[in-house]
């Protein structure tokens, strides 16, 4: 059971005054603040539009009348306008008669459908409405990627959706080319990418319209703002398992002033408010009505009763929608000067079970116990069972000694706890629960469970083997040969190490494996003796330890050949280099790299500085291990790095500093300051690693003395 992310959708159509606003496409905009504003096709011929990278918002804006071929072509999508090159763009395109708003921030992302809300892989598409076929069409779309909106237009049709997940790039307008229709070629295609063939460049099809119908293209730099009208509704857009035994009334905020933000609408001399029935997302004009009422101006938020006899009253599994149509100096409902808002809409509680909180990723250590909980909502008397994600899909059972489900009750509210003792890595993987009663069933979202283990262990006494126990064995370049077999940091300890000095096959690399599979998480730990740098090659930086292939990457750490600063390196290429090794000297270096992105970096056990959140991430893929090398270096071996290492270890978490010291204890029996940088050792004068009666002398050496200027002397 894959996760789910519920999205907002909101469907509206308004009445205008007309000549309330300047836009003949966009009535909210005056045309005279386009970036480009084009009545006839037109070929991209670069910086067509000024950078709007780093921005906010972007409005498209179209009008055209469609010719058959256009709305039905079946294979590509066919342009309308857009701004951007290969990797950073967007624009308005018709695929297979859907008009649809892509957004492209990042290279290629992959496979998605016309409506793709989730915006962590840089690519983000919205289906607007039908093209109509051979009649004047002008539609919009207008993003801020500050609240996530995309608020489109469709012939006075009118949506809101919003995106999730913050984009990896504000990059708007891409290279700056423009391309309107397409007049001779199709231009960059900026704002379409992946495998979806109604999504992708290379089956972009030219507009092709009906002759002499006149066309019209716009770019704007600002948004939509949709608080012109009534906004702000409770239950917010698309609420869902609104108990019918508890809501009693809804309300909204009074639409702003257009030139006085935050200001009520002086204008605004009551409310109209009318509520529907309906099935489905998409309301349309012919549901059928419930209840009106009228409310006179006040102070927001304006308050409605509902759910009264005198009013309509709610039961379980229903769609509800209603709009404020504003008033404005005493007009009549219906009239032209008044301003209808959307559409908004919630449902009530579902007759099967509805869900409250969902399972929670876990990540624990083998002598711990994992628990996932699922609490969910059921008006009658309700089941659960817990499954793990397979194919097919397994069934949890108590019967298993290490199985406990235990499922509570509160008034309508179950929680349902699975209790997962002594597990193992063949347990990973995702778990959902599927809640029951006798209307129907409910599964959860899926949750994770990771075990924390270590996942390489190469010691190098005189093998490549992986002592960890995840068969994670490195194949060398060449044949072993006694000389790579060196004695290691303390050889009582440590036993022997290997050297790639003079030995430079002896490098090599693993089968590709995930090892921050379920956790987001690593620690690498490692002895080096670096001999300083050589003649080999003209790569200043050697991989040391790196998870890559030809197309993605991992993680890094690795060396610079030439002066012995070690670094760690992020898939994107964002290096951070922190220490410069000593020559020939053994060193203990340790790096981690946590979920939420902050790696923490340790030189002989000892923590020697940590990111900022945010700064070091790492990737998730199944890719080799390279040791002492990267992936050129199986046919190019002058890149490899000439040391000696010894005790590799991997882990699939986030170590303490506490652990990172006790790994550096085992082998050097030194004890070290864990965190010397840490904030209660900032009055740690001596640097002993303690705040004691020694520091208190130092700082009563200078007591009281002072350096204050007197302005007079009396």
């Amino acid at each position: 059971m894959l996760k789910k992310i519920k999205t907002l959708i909101l469907l509206f159509v308004f009445l205008i005054a007309a000549g309330a606003w300047a836009g003949e496409i966009v009535p909210w905009f005056d045309d005279s603040t386009a970036l480009v504003d084009y009545t006839a096709a037109y070929d991209e011929t670069g910086s067509d539009i000024v950078s709007l990278n780093p921005a906010s918002t972007i409005t498209f804006a179209a009008k055209f009348t469609p010719s058959e071929l256009d709305v039905t072509e079946e294979t590509g999508p066919v342009l309308l306008i857009e701004t951007g090159g290969s990797k950073y763009g967007s624009g308005l395109y018709i695929c297979n008669g859907e008009i649809v708003y892509a957004l492209r921030t990042s290279g290629n992302g992959p496979d998605r459908e016309l409506t793709d809300l989730d915006n962590s892989d840089g690519s983000s598409s919205v289906e607007m409405g039908k093209a109509l076929e051979g009649q004047e069409n002008k539609v919009y779309a207008s993003l801020d990627l500050t609240t996530g909106m995309i608020f489109s237009s469709v012939n006075g049709v009118r949506r809101i959706n919003y995106l999730y997940n913050a984009p990896t790039s504000t990059n708007l307008t891409g290279n700056q080319a423009v391309t309107f229709l397409g007049d001779t070629s199709l231009g960059s295609t900026g704002g379409l990418s992946g495998t979806n063939p109604l999504l992708s460049a290379s089956n972009a099809w030219m507009f092709t319209g009906i002759a002499g119908a006149p066309v019209r293209g716009q770019i704007f730099s600002q948004a939509v703002n949709p608080a012109v009208m009534a906004n702000t509704p409770s239950p917010a857009v698309n609420a869902e398992n609104i108990d019918p035994a508890v809501i009693s009334e809804v309300s909204f905020n009074t639409a702003e002033e257009p030139e006085n933000a935050g200001s009520q609408n002086p204008d605004v001399t009551g409310h109209f408010v009318t509520f529907y029935e309906g099935t489905g997302s998409d309301p349309n004009l012919s549901l059928p009505q419930l209840y009106e009422t009228f409310v006179p101006t006040g102070t927001d938020p304006i308050s409605v009763t509902v759910n009264s006899p005198e009013t309509f009253e709610l039961d379980l599994g229903q769609d509800i929608y209603w709009r404020v149509e504003e008033q404005i100096s005493g007009a009549p409902k219906g009239d032209a000067g008044n301003v209808t808002g959307p559409f908004w809409g919630f449902a009530t509680l579902p007759p099967k079970p509805a869900a409250d909180i969902q399972p929670e990723d876990e990540a624990v250590f083998d002598d711990e116990q994992a628990m996932f909980e699922f609490t969910f909502t059921s008006k009658s008397s309700a089941s659960s069972a817990w499954y793990k994600e397979g194919d097919p899909d397994t069934e949890l059972l108590p019967s298993d000694p290490d199985v406990t489900i235990e499922l509570t009750q509160d008034g309508d509210q179950y929680t349902s706890a699975l209790y997962l003792d002594n597990p193992e890595a063949a347990d990973q993987g995702y778990y959902y629960c599927k809640a029951e009663n006798e209307f129907g069933s409910l599964d959860s979202e899926s949750a994770s469970l990771a075990v924390k283990r270590m996942v390489v262990y190469w010691p190098f006494d005189g093998d490549y083997l992986d002592y960890s126990g995840e068969g994670n064995d490195i194949t060398p370049y060449g044949t072993p040969v006694p000389e790579q077999w060196v004695d290691g940091v303390v050889p009582a300890e440590t036993g022997q190490a290997i050297s790639t000095i003079g030995n430079r096959e002896s490098a090599g690399e693993t089968a590709p494996f995930n090892v921050a599979e379920y956790t987001n998480e690593i620690t690498v730990s490692l002895w080096l003796n670096w001999p300083g740098p050589d003649s080999f090659s003209t790569l200043n930086y050697r991989q040391i330890v790196c998870s890559q292939d030809d197309s993605d990457n991992n993680f890094f750490l690795e060396i610079d050949n030439r002066d012995g600063w070690i670094q760690i390196n992020a898939p994107g290429y964002s290096p951070y280099p922190f220490y410069q090794i000593q020559r020939d000297e053994w060193t203990h270096l340790a790096f981690t790299a946590s979920e939420d992105e902050v790696a923490a970096v340790y030189v002989n056990g000892s923590q020697y500085e940590i990111t900022d959140p945010g700064r070091f991430s790492i990737n998730q893929l199944s890719k080799p291990i390279f040791f002492a090398s990267d992936v050129q270096d199986s046919e190019n071996l002058n890149n490899v790095l000439e040391a000696v290492f010894d005790d590799v270890r991997i882990y699939n978490y986030a170590m303490s500093p506490e652990e990172i010291a006790g790994l550096y204890y085992d082998v050097s029996g030194e004890q070290i300051c864990v965190e010397p940088n840490a904030d209660n050792l900032k009055y740690d004068f001596d640097g002993d690693c303690t705040v004691d009666f020694d520091d208190l002398a130092a700082l009563s050496i200078d007591w009281l003395n002072d350096k204050m200027y007197l302005s007079s002397l009396e």
